[in-house]
């Protein structure tokens, strides 16, 4: 009898600021997953059932796995959702599956969530190869062949084995096409304005930084010794025209999200991709996230101006702080000065392209003083929207303590990077400050700004500024009631109506 891989995301709360039709991008990380193993392991059937797509509570889910069977259930949730994949891990188990967590949450804490006994292997890094070599191994019924497969972690009795990691993939072209045709590519981005038909891809992975808050350029970087450091890598400009054809004709998506922690980092490939489309016809839009100097260089070499006129319509920068020295804390090396340039040359020269620069609040030191400061520096830059993000201890990275540690996953509700007037005093003294600010602290250049934005002349860009405006005042009246009452629930994430369906 064939056995079956499943990869399952499970239900989930929803982001506020998203829309109903795009609150859940396709999980790329399983499509790669699922499209390395089908080819690597032929007589194992590869599934993915993403539930929050086909809004699918846990009561049809638990139904679903203990139908299909599964020998082997994958799973890779973010911090934020946790409690949701302790919980399908848990369903696995009891519909007879063994669990392998992946990702950079799980990756991260693996003999943590080794040790919860629903989980029996954790898979490190870039899982295409290990994935592959790890079924392999299964299949044979000996325990014992795990410790050939690198980069993994598994329980032999009291001890948690971790086996030795793995090198990183030298050429991304070589990776099999994501398995699309897994997923239910209709209901990603369906009867969105301003990301119909969406489409999750990657130029390349890793990071040329090491920003201390981040995880995702641990999660794809080159093991030294015993640390992690950065390591970019790149698709072709070549292979990465094909899937874009694949995308846009064979599935019929009309709108690229970028998921690279820093879509321009590499100087070369970006450009030259923009230059294949227009040759090409092929106009798609496309949202990423920018690093400041990259894109001033960009500009300067004209390779900004050709990545707009291919479709890039939206783009993120972090600023993170409002001076050099807490920069510096958090490892940040993108200046301040290069990143104020960056959006005044987008205002400049590619206006109708949405903007948006995200801040992280909490350090030591800041008070509710400095995080209205903060606050009035961002109205300042002339982005379109901001972000302002409470610093997370996230796991793998430089703040993370094990001390954090839940079993329940429970206090990873708050990692949700959204801000709150609850929890600790201190958080809660610095969100409110920010959520007041976001509500009361109304300039006369900050009136003339948002009145600007939505009064603009491009329908995209106007249509959005409205809504985040919206949300954004939503929000933030929302969370400052919440704190005042001690009712924070699930923070400032929504769980939807299906969720428990």
């Amino acid at each position: 009898m064939t056995r079956t891989f499943l990869f399952v995301r499970p239900p989930r709360p929803l982001w506020p600021f998203n829309g109903p039709s795009t609150a859940f991008w396709p999980p790329l990380a399983f499509a790669s997953l699922a499209a390395a193993l089908r080819d690597g392991v032929p007589d194992v059937r590869v599934e993915i059932l993403d539930a929050p797509a086909l809004h699918m509570g846990w009561r049809t889910l638990t139904r679903e796995i203990h139908a299909r069977r599964p020998a082997w259930v994958g799973i890779g949730e973010e911090a934020v959702s946790c409690v949701e994949g302790l919980r399908v891990a848990r369903v696995a188990k009891d519909a007879g599956a063994l669990v392998v967590a992946g990702g950079c949450f799980f990756g991260h804490v693996a003999a943590e969530a080794l040790r919860t006994g629903c989980i029996d292997v954790v898979v490190h890094g870039e899982g295409e190869q290990t994935i592959v070599e790890l079924v392999q191994a299964l299949q044979s019924g000996r325990w014992r062949d795990l410790a050939r497969v690198a980069g993994i972690s598994f329980a032999d009795g009291e001890e948690i084995v971790t086996t030795p990691p793995r090198a990183l993939l030298p050429d991304l072209d070589r990776l099999p096409m994501p398995a699309y045709d897994l997923l239910p590519v209709e209901r990603y981005g369906g009867g969105s304005r301003n990301h119909p038909n969406l489409a999750a891809i990657e130029l390349g992975r890793g990071c040329v930084g090491a920003c201390g808050f981040c995880v995702l350029w641990r999660q794809m970087g080159r093991t030294v010794g015993n640390r992690v450091v950065p390591q970019l890598r790149t698709k072709s400009a070549g292979r990465l025209l094909d899937e874009i054809r694949r995308l846009t004709r064979q599935f019929d998506r009309r709108y690229l999200a970028w998921v690279d922690p820093c879509f321009n980092a590499d100087p070369r490939v970006p450009g030259e991709l923009a230059e294949r489309l227009l040759r090409n016809g092929i106009a798609v839009g496309q949202s990423a996230w920018l690093r400041g100097d990259c894109t001033v260089r960009d500009a300067r070499s004209g390779a900004l101006a050709r990545l707009v006129a291919a479709g890039l319509n939206e783009v993120y920068l972090g600023v993170e702080r409002p001076d050099a020295e807490s920069l510096h804390t958090l490892n940040k090396t993108a200046s301040l000065d290069d990143t104020r340039e960056a959006f005044a040359l987008l205002e400049r020269d590619h206006p109708h392209v949405f903007t948006v620069g995200s801040f992280i609040y909490g350090l030591p030191g800041d008070t509710p003083a400095s995080v209205r400061a903060m606050y009035r520096f961002a109205n300042d830059l002339g982005m379109d929207k901001t972000f302002f993000i409470p610093l997370a201890p996230l796991p793998g990275t430089t703040f993370w303590r094990p001390e954090l540690w839940d079993p329940t996953g429970e206090r990873f509700r708050a990692f949700d990077f959204l801000p709150s007037a609850g929890g600790d005093v201190h958080g809660a003294t610095l969100g409110r400050a920010l959520l007041s600010a976001c509500a009361f602290d109304w300039t006369a250049a900050r009136v003339r700004s948002n009145l600007a934005r939505l009064r603009h002349a491009d329908a995209r860009k106007r249509r959005m500024a409205r809504r985040i405006f919206l949300r954004s005042t939503a929000f933030a009246a929302s969370a400052l009631v919440r704190g005042l009452v001690g009712r924070d629930g699930v923070g400032g994430m929504v769980l939807p109506r299906w969720y428990e369906s």
